[in-house]
């Protein structure tokens, strides 16, 4: 080896892995998100629901900051935000009868340390009150006239129980893929819990959705058979949600039959509900103590019974239904709130069928009624009051009286 070899390779190897290390470090200050994301508006008379997607690198609670002004900037010293702990991604406020409203979820570390990152319809949302059942729901359009072969215009419109959906290219005759979700589209591997609702389709279409909350993205056939999908939100996937709900249909395809006491034992001919139990008037005790308005002596709270499906109190052959039975009779049946709690919200994180996503909801909204956490189950059976109407108004009415009482 000649003299001096060794220390300039080795010279050469050091510089080659501080630059390595100096890229590693780079990528990982670019990856780094300290913010919330998939910021989502729910209304209901006159609540407000938020949810998100927490911060995969900060750990520590969320801030939500409400003003009637948008966020722009700092966040004004004025205002008090609601402290959410990490993992909740859900708050119900009350809009205090407020028409426009800006909401703005701030991501904070472990250490107590606040990421205020306002970035539109990421982490900060504009709510419009003053007509909340308006049906149209549409992207603004946006044109990229420097990529002619991108997806513009897209719009996604509700008319009656149809969504229309639209997109502009400047190749036309080109064929698109439509899939339709219920989470928002907002990276390739999102497709995967979507479905396909139509091939080779240009332009327009017409999809006729359950209930529900819809997002909708269009690919064209030829990046999907290559693998080199291009996900751009607001341009090719929807980022508002399309809201469908029909009470005609819910009334015409639903059976209004109140759910049997957990104490019930028999099976109903078509295994769905044990019994049928019928509405109580109040006595005529109650109805002289509600009209006094002042009652000398407030009377203790009673909560009402828990109810369970039938079909849950039943072994399944497995799927989905396996694991929610498996939470009714382990905790829920005993009356352990707390862990009924955790288990249900887990069970409910991820998308379900209909009818079994229905079924874990109204036993989270019983579970929060029981625990105290009337606001949220309120919530929660204003949801299920879509599919099972009698029911889901015997336990609202039974929230309100807790929540007065």
């Amino acid at each position: 080896m000649e003299k001096g070899r060794f220390p300039a390779i080795f010279v050469l190897f050091f510089v080659s892995l501080m630059s390595l290390s100096a890229q590693s470090a780079n990528q990982r200050f670019n990856d780094f998100t300290p913010n919330v994301s998939q910021i989502r508006v729910e209304s209901r008379n006159n609540l407000i629901r938020l949810t998100w997607t927490d911060s995969p690198d900060v750990r520590g609670p969320v801030f939500i900051f409400r003003s009637a002004r948008p966020f722009t900037g700092s966040v004004p010293a004025n205002i008090r935000p609601v402290i959410v702990r990490y993992g909740a991604q859900y708050y119900i406020d009350d809009t205090d009868g407020m028409d426009n409203l800006y909401y703005f979820i701030a991501a904070s570390d472990t250490s107590g340390r606040r990421y205020d990152i306002v970035i539109p319809r990421i982490n900060s949302v504009f709510v419009n009150l003053a007509n909340p059942q308006s049906p149209v729901v549409e992207n603004p359009p946006v044109i990229i006239a420097s990529e002619p072969q991108n997806i513009f215009n897209m719009t996604a419109r509700r008319d009656g129980e149809r969504v229309i959906i639209r997109y502009n290219s400047l190749n036309p005759q080109k064929n698109a893929v439509l899939y339709r979700s219920m989470q928002p589209v907002t990276q390739p591997q999102d497709l995967l819990n979507a479905v396909i609702v139509q091939s080779g389709f240009r332009n327009s279409f017409i999809d006729r959705p359950v209930s529900g909350y819809w997002y909708y993205a269009v690919i064209y056939e030829d990046e999907i058979t290559s693998g080199n999908i291009s996900i751009k939100p607001g341009i090719n996937t929807t980022i508002a949600e399309v809201v469908i709900f029909d009470d005609e249909l819910t009334e015409r395809f639903f059976r209004p039959i109140p759910l049997p006491f957990m104490s019930g034992s028999g099976n109903a001919p078509d295994g769905f509900l044990s019994d049928v139990s019928q509405p109580n008037p109040l006595s005529a005790e109650a109805i002289v103590l509600l009209k006094n308005s002042r009652l000398p002596h407030k009377a203790p709270l009673e909560l009402k019974k828990p109810r369970v499906f039938s079909v849950d109190m039943q072994s399944p052959a497995g799927g989905e239904e396996s694991a929610l039975v498996h939470i009714v009779t382990e905790y829920f049946r005993k009356y352990d709130w707390e862990k009924s709690l955790t288990y249900l919200q887990q069970y409910l994180s991820v998308p379900r069928s209909p009818e079994v996503q229905a079924r874990g909801r109204f036993y989270l909204a019983q579970t929060l009624y029981f625990t105290g956490s009337y606001r949220e189950a309120l919530w929660e059976f204003l949801s299920f009051r879509y599919s099972h109407p009698v029911e889901a108004n015997s336990w609202i009415d039974a929230v309100l009286a807790a929540m007065v009482h």
